[in-house]
């Protein structure tokens, strides 16, 4: 028997996606101090819902919702735009493979948030293997990503051994916890994390794959497909349904707000940098991340931190129109306008974040 005195929580945004396990491993391995192990549940969330109270930034796992953020924002996944009629998009494929908006699991993915981070790794998908590449792992001092099948939750952290038992940290943090526990029968992959060395990936390669996600939803007129489901006039178009056809509309699009709430996380990467703040240089240890730090880039932050601002209050006046519309009353016929407006800004907000992207990457590539 052998465990791993892991006590680094989980971030709270999501369950135990790759890239939440990735960070709360990269932090470990970086040796970052986890023993207040005072992770908690939000109380918002315990009572079923977020309710944007903040709390979240000084939870005790905060430092690692940085880390989070940074890995979640680098990768392309928070930079995601679902389709309204709920279809993988290239780029989710790109990110999450067959796994849902919030996975990350893609082998492309995978092998870009190890390479930005500075650590060798490899995979292992023949079961024979699993057992003895983990102990030996364990044994190493380094815990192991498991990717689950018929599980609540995708992915997971194993950090010790029993005999033919595995042992698991708390991931109490986390929206979803492996459920059933998770057994060597339950795991259909591990990845086996080897030395640590120079990043394979830099700030640049990060944002050149925010630009790609980011050019492919506006290119692919994912906004407008929206404004064509909930606008007033238009064939299949809002106006045109009845009212229980109006309010499913409206759900759906509710729906997909939560998803547009990872402008949060994207926004949070870019704000460390903007003003006097106790995190100022908590990425600085990760490549070139602390190039953000320029003086010459702060009006671009400044843009980024507004516009992903105003996106975040647009996806809650959403989820809030929701819940109170009353759409058997004759006049939500046009109500279809009003949100197209909301959709018009959500979609002007990408666009202006985009260029602010393409700018960074610009200067980077010409300071190289």
């Amino acid at each position: 028997m052998k465990k791993l005195d892991f006590s680094i929580p989980f971030s709270g945004f999501c369950s135990t996606s790759f890239i939440n396990c990735f960070t709360s491993v990269y932090m470990y391995l970086e040796g970052f101090d986890g023993a207040d192990s005072g992770a908690t549940f939000c109380n918002e969330w315990t009572g079923g819902q977020c309710n944007s109270c903040g709390n979240c930034a000084t939870k005790p796992q905060a430092l690692q919702e940085r880390f989070f953020f940074l890995f979640d924002t680098m990768c392309g996944r928070s930079s995601l735009r679902c389709r309204f009629d709920g279809q993988q998009t290239e780029t989710e494929f790109l990110i999450n493979g067959e796994g849902n908006f919030y996975d990350g699991g893609s082998e492309d993915n995978i092998d870009f948030l190890f390479g930005f981070a500075g650590y060798n790794y490899h995979t292992v998908t023949d079961t024979a293997l699993f057992k003895n590449e983990i102990i030996a792992s364990i044994e190493d001092g380094k815990p192991v990503i498991v990717k689950l099948r018929d599980n609540k939750v995708p992915f997971a952290v194993v950090t010790g051994y029993d005999d033919d038992s595995l042992i698991c940290p708390d991931f109490r943090a986390a929206q979803k916890s492996p459920e059933p526990a998770v057994t060597y029968d339950g795991i259909i992959g591990v990845y086996i994390i080897g030395d640590k060395t120079a990043p394979k990936y830099t700030l640049a390669d990060g944002l050149k794959r925010i630009e790609r996600v980011m050019k492919y939803s506006l290119t692919e007129g994912l906004w407008n497909g929206y404004m064509k489901k909930i606008g007033t006039y238009g064939p299949d178009s809002l106006g045109e349904d009845k009212p229980e056809g109006r309010k499913l509309r409206m759900k759906r699009l509710a729906a997909t707000m939560w998803h547009t709430f990872n402008c949060h996380n994207f926004a949070e990467v870019f704000r460390i940098y903007l003003g006097e703040r106790k995190s100022e240089h908590v990425y600085d240890g990760i490549g070139d991340v602390k190039t953000l730090g320029n003086p010459d880039f702060g009006e671009i932050l400044n843009i980024i931190s507004w516009r992903y601002g105003y996106t975040h209050d647009l996806a809650w006046s959403i989820i809030g129109l929701d819940e109170c519309i009353n759409w058997d009353d004759w006049k939500s016929h046009y109500y279809g306008d009003m949100l197209e407006v909301i959709i018009i800004k959500l979609k002007e907000n990408d666009e202006a974040v985009l260029e602010c992207i393409k700018k960074l990457t610009t200067a980077l590539d010409e300071n190289h």
